[in-house]
C-alpha cells in the first residue's frame, strides 16, 4: 500500500471534486496503479464514476491481473454506496471474483483515507483493510 499511495494520491486529489477510479494490477513489476478515466459528465461525476473500459483493455494487454477497483468518494467517507454495492455484486456474487474495491475519501482535494473491501460468498462488502492520512 505505501508504494502505491503517491500514484493514488496524485490521481485522486487532481479528479476532485470529481470521482476518481482505476484499478490496481498485478504484472511482473508488482503492483501498479492504472487511473483511469471517469466517463460520468461532470455534472454527475461528483457522486458517482463510470471506469474507461480502455482502462481495463490496457491492463490486460500488459498481461496484468485486476487485483483492485479504486475510486474516491469527494468530501465523504469511505463507506460503500448503494451504487458501489450494486456494481460489486450481481445477483448475489461478485461481479469481480477474487478482486478487492477501494474507496478513497478526498476531503477538500486531500486524500484522507483508503479503505479496502473484498465481496464475500453472501454478497456483502467486508472491510478488509484501513488506512488514515494524517
Amino acid at each position: 500500500m505505501a508504494r502505491l499511495l503517491p500514484d493514488l494520491r496524485r490521481h485522486v486529489e487532481a479528479a476532485w471534486p470529481r470521482e476518481a477510479c482505476g484499478l490496481i494490477a498485478w504484472g511482473e513489476g508488482g503492483y501498479t496503479v492504472r487511473p483511469g478515466r471517469n466517463l460520468r459528465p461532470a455534472a454527475e461525476a461528483h457522486a458517482t464514476f463510470e471506469l474507461d473500459p480502455a482502462t481495463l483493455v490496457a491492463s490486460r494487454r500488459a498481461g496484468e491481473e485486476v487485483a483492485a477497483l479504486y475510486h474516491s468518494h469527494c468530501d465523504a467517507p469511505p463507506i460503500p454506496s448503494v451504487a458501489d454495492h450494486r456494481a460489486a455484486v450481481i445477483e448475489g456474487r461478485p461481479a469481480w471474483p477474487g478482486v478487492e474495491l477501494w474507496i478513497i475519501s478526498v476531503y477538500g482535494g486531500a486524500l484522507a483515507v483508503v479503505a479496502r473491501y473484498r465481496i464475500d460468498e453472501r454478497g456483502e462488502l467486508v472491510l478488509v483493510a484501513r488506512y488514515e492520512d494524517r
